[in-house]
């Protein structure tokens, strides 16, 4: 292990260590041999907590207990500030990654890069998956992308830390938007790679941030379009307007689906639903935005 590692794992944790002994696991099964270690910012102090990171011996791991608590966000961003690695992720206590995540992106890794990831599956559990045979694709995703959504979900993104650093990481006034605003502000200063392969697992349940706190992230999804909108097409103010509803529209009505509460804000966001030409498929659209990107 040298004294800089090349990645790290860095982990905001909080009172699930059954989860957070998943995830440690999940980096102990990386295939092959890479220079990585793992810190734990943990935002609560259950003594289970410190046992899952003292049982971890694959590589130096170190456990950070904030005193006082410091909130969601503000522990990602002492996440940030305690890992040493050139790279880091932000890897949450109830998230995993699959054994070849390393071998598929560490290879991504160059200067000048902001960051890469891997494709994402979500759900209850991990699905069992194949390994990706060959060398998997590529592509960049520019901050117009954005219009329509953040290029993963939270797990498998390794980001430049002296960037993510000089960019004040995750901004709190976004609160449980901030990983969405803070990867497209990341992508505006330097190419993002996704590796078109499934690397991570994003879990899905009960009790998540998501859910308490969905309709007051509808009404900044829609705030965010609207500054994309405005950086991204300042040639075309009303065609960036449009994109937003679009999706917005779209979003609105997988919450409306997934959730019995109808809020003021849902009923406003679904109305985006009447603006011209709102029934296109989505994938149309999608195509557009990917026409306009530079």
């Amino acid at each position: 292990m040298s004294p800089t590692p090349l990645i790290t794992f860095a982990i905001p944790a909080y009172d699930r260590p059954a989860l957070l002994g998943e995830t440690l696991a999940s980096l102990a099964a990386q295939d092959g041999d890479f220079d990585f270690d793992v810190v734990v910012c943990d935002d609560g102090g259950l003594a289970e907590t410190r046992r899952a990171v003292e049982n971890f011996s694959a590589r130096p791991a170190m456990l950070h207990v904030n005193s006082p608590r410091l909130g969601p966000v503000a522990n990602w961003n002492r996440c940030l500030q305690l890992a040493r690695g050139r790279w880091v992720m932000v890897l949450h206590e109830d998230d995993a990654l699959y054994p070849w995540y390393l071998r598929v992106a560490v290879p991504r890794l160059r200067e000048g890069l902001a960051a890469v990831c891997t494709r994402t599956v979500q759900g209850p559990v991990p699905p069992v998956l194949a390994p990706p045979r060959g060398t998997p694709a590529v592509r960049i995703y520019p901050p117009l992308f954005f219009l329509k959504s953040a290029f993963t979900p939270f797990p498998g993104v390794l980001i430049d830390r002296a960037l993510a650093l000089r960019l004040g990481g995750f901004d709190e006034r976004w609160g449980p938007l901030a990983d969405y605003e803070f990867w497209y502000r990341l992508a505006g200063a330097g190419p993002v790679e996704v590796v078109r392969a499934p690397g991570a697992f994003y879990r899905v349940g009960e009790g998540q941030w998501t859910e308490r706190a969905w309709p007051e992230m509808l009404r900044r999804m829609h705030l965010l379009r609207l500054r994309i909108a405005r950086e991204q097409l300042p040639a075309h103010p009303r065609l960036g307007r449009w994109f937003a509803r679009f999706f917005t529209a779209r979003a609105a009505r997988s919450y409306a689906q997934r959730f019995p509460e109808k809020p003021a804000g849902l009923a406003r966001a679904l109305r985006f639903q009447k603006i011209p030409c709102h029934a296109l498929p989505s994938g149309w659209v999608w195509q557009a935005i990917k026409l306009l990107a530079p």
